[in-house]
């Protein structure tokens, strides 16, 4: 077992990080004795873990309420959050009670912002079951959903009160999304100002594509902690925090444009690699940096170029669009080597002659 907190502007979140944790529910939390919860899924996983979890609830004992929403990036809209809040007011949830959220980052996300909201903030508590929540998105307070096409436009900042991480969650994961899951902790580790440490985890980790590795749960829980120090420095995201975007400017683009081909982590593999070649063709980073992460992400069978059927000049055009984006100007994250991030605009124009994609 591994617990520490955090303090995250007037909120404090407390982080349990153990196998086995899913199965024990009543032990960690029982400020829920004799509160209304509501346990908000998803399709996927509901099959799976939702029986168990509520059983372990009524241990307490507690009134639960689960709510099951459609697997899916499509389900993080605004019509999801309505839906949620007429069964909070159906059934008479008060601001003392509990939302808890049982899933990955649309799960976490959609019901971080109904809990931010409802009365002005009912109590959250989160149980992520991806590798990108358990690593990196439960944590931190950040909560949105999608609108027209815009990515994560409306959002609050609002920590869950616990944070629970159990690893055998992961089990139930397909290859591919393990192998996208651990594309953003090799991100994590990289930009970690805990270093050497985190960088020797790189080199000395055995990634393998489709299978749950004995590391895997070590990797996670250093991901998670990497997190838990640059919100403690930037809880509202104006500087270091914006270090873990990595790779992503790129990898945005190329999701965007790839239409459902390409997975989140699959995309900010090719964001990395693209930027990594960048930076070492400028002499700005050591080539044995590019070939360290360039290695692990083989091993996960993750894409490292960019399809050869989405044009440079569509990618450049797709970051006018990025949130990061501003008056034809572009903020990046660069790298001089682990655990040196650092952060540059450079105009939209300017960004593509770096890149090399035109002149």
């Amino acid at each position: 077992m591994k617990t520490w907190s955090v303090q995250l502007a007037e909120h404090q979140s407390q982080i349990y990080f153990a196998p086995g944790i899913g199965q024990n529910l009543a032990t960690y939390l029982p400020e829920l004795t004799h509160k209304k919860i509501l346990l908000l899924t998803d399709s996927n996983l509901a099959p799976l873990y939702l029986d168990e979890v509520v059983a372990q609830l009524k241990l307490l004992p507690a009134e639960v309420t689960p709510m099951v929403i459609p697997a899916g990036e499509h389900s993080k809209e605004l019509s999801t959050v309505l839906q949620v809040y007429q069964t909070l007011i159906a059934q008479q949830f008060s601001r003392q009670d509990y939302l808890l959220a049982l899933g990955g980052g649309v799960i976490g996300d959609l019901g971080g912002l109904v809990a931010s909201t409802y009365m002005r903030g009912m109590k959250l508590i989160q149980l992520p079951t991806s590798i990108v929540a358990q690593s990196d998105s439960s944590l931190g307070g950040k909560t949105a959903i999608d609108y027209q096409n815009y990515k994560n436009l409306i959002g609050t900042f609002y920590p869950a009160s616990k944070i629970l991480v159990d690893p055998v969650y992961l089990q139930s994961l397909s290859a591919r999304e393990m192998s996208c899951g651990l594309a953003e902790v090799i991100k994590s580790l990289l930009v970690s100002q805990q270093q050497p440490a985190d960088y020797h985890l790189l080199t000395t980790s055995h990634f393998q594509s489709g299978v749950l590795p004995a590391q895997v749960a070590r990797l996670i829980q250093a991901a998670l902690q990497v997190k838990t120090e640059f919100v403690r420095a930037d809880f509202y995201d104006f500087k270091e925090r914006r270090f873990l975007n990595f790779g992503h400017t790129i990898g945005h683009s190329v999701e965007a444009l790839a239409h459902g081909q390409l997975h989140h982590g699959e995309a900010v593999s090719i964001g990395m690699v693209t930027m990594l070649t960048a930076l070492v063709e400028h002499r700005l980073l050591a080539p044995a940096v590019l070939n360290v992460v360039v290695n692990c992400l083989q091993q996960l069978q993750l894409p490292l170029t960019i399809p050869a059927d989405l044009p440079r000049p569509a990618i450049i055009q797709q970051l006018y669009l990025d949130k990061k984006a501003a008056n034809g100007q572009i903020e990046l994250v660069l790298l001089k080597g682990p655990g040196q991030a650092y952060l540059q605009t450079m105009a939209i124009p300017e960004f593509a002659k770096w890149l090399g994609w035109s002149k």
